[in-house]
């Protein structure tokens, strides 16, 4: 697997979902972007960008920002919204059921047992793709008054679907093949597009850009006239404790809480999500600018997709992977 650049999550595809090479635990914890002790047995995932990796672009407007609904970036113009990955997702298991019923597997694959809980779980990943980022880790005000940095209940949960019990090697390949010619090479199979499955990974920010650092400091000083001492919010948002509650059956407790929404507060006071928006923006651009012809293509690739155009290759060069099983 792959790790994400800008975003949190880690990339996973269909196969890995359905053959086992993925627990269930990890599961929730990839498609939620849950990373830094979210769950119980989640463990930080993040691989950040080095200072190094990029000059620093000119940053434009520093919009305030106090709600993740007023997060804007440029990159967002490449990534489907919820209606668009609905039908990516839909479209993936249509080809992975045509490949498995033309190589006699008469058993139906899904994402979910439930259908109702597709757009529900791309209701939640979309919003994530603004709330968690490696930039400011959390951002989700309203969230962070009553379950501090654990991901709310909006998830669907224990719904994930499986294979066919009749499906075995054939369903392997079948994935493998859908994986091949699919956006994000399969990511779309439980509902998830970040900008990780960008060419080339997306963009690269620097997370030390010297624009942003000084706002951190603010950010600090502000946490620490509250009581809470962290050098950035992905410390705070990666605290061990949490996890560590979480294993000992504590749940979301006072003091996570208490940190959670000083961290929210400081965030706004300090207007630290506008300058990291600005920040990411002004990468967004550089990526872009220099991403053209991958860009075209990549949404070439989406609404062929979509439009059923998409074709899957001969299932015999995937034989030879084992057999698909449900996550455990």
């Amino acid at each position: 697997m792959t790790t994400s650049r800008e975003n949190g999550a880690l990339h996973w595809s269909a196969f890995s979902l359905f053959s086992g090479h993925v627990s269930f635990r990890v599961v929730v914890c990839l498609i939620g972007i849950m990373v830094g002790g979210q769950l119980a047995g989640c463990s930080p995932t993040i691989s950040a960008p080095t200072a190094t990796a990029i000059s620093e672009p000119p940053l434009a407007s520093v919009l305030p920002i106090t709600h993740p609904d007023q997060v804007v970036r440029p990159i967002d113009n490449y990534l489907p919204g919820e209606e668009q990955i609905i039908g990516l997702t839909t479209a993936y298991f249509d080809l992975v059921n045509q490949c498995l019923h033309a190589h006699g597997v008469t058993g139906t694959a899904a994402a979910f047992t439930d259908p109702a809980a597709l757009p529900l779980n791309v209701h939640v990943n979309v919003r994530e793709r603004v709330m968690l980022t490696t930039l400011y880790g959390d951002f989700d005000p309203d969230n962070a008054k009553s379950r501090g940095y654990a991901l709310g209940d909006d998830r669907p949960a224990n719904l994930w679907g499986s294979m066919p019990p009749d499906a075995g090697a054939v369903g392997t390949a079948c994935l493998m093949a859908v994986d091949s010619v699919s956006p994000g090479e399969g990511s779309v199979a439980t509902g998830w597009v970040g900008q990780q499955q960008l060419p080339d990974g997306g963009p690269v920010v620097n997370r030390n850009d010297s624009r942003y650092v000084p706002i951190l400091a603010q950010w600090s000083g502000c946490m620490h006239d509250k009581g809470f001492d962290y050098p950035d919010p992905r410390a705070a948002f990666f605290d061990d404790q949490w996890t560590v509650n979480r294993r000992n059956g504590l749940g979301v407790t006072p003091q996570e809480i208490a940190t959670a929404v000083a961290d929210m507060d400081c965030k706004i006071s300090t207007n630290l999500v506008g300058w990291a928006v600005a920040v990411q923006s002004a990468y967004d651009q550089v990526y872009i600018d220099s991403h053209p012809d991958a860009l075209a293509a990549w949404r070439t690739q989406l609404s062929d997709y979509l439009a059923g155009k998409a074709v899957v290759p001969d299932i015999e060069p995937f034989m030879s992977t084992g057999p698909a099983s449900s996550p455990t």
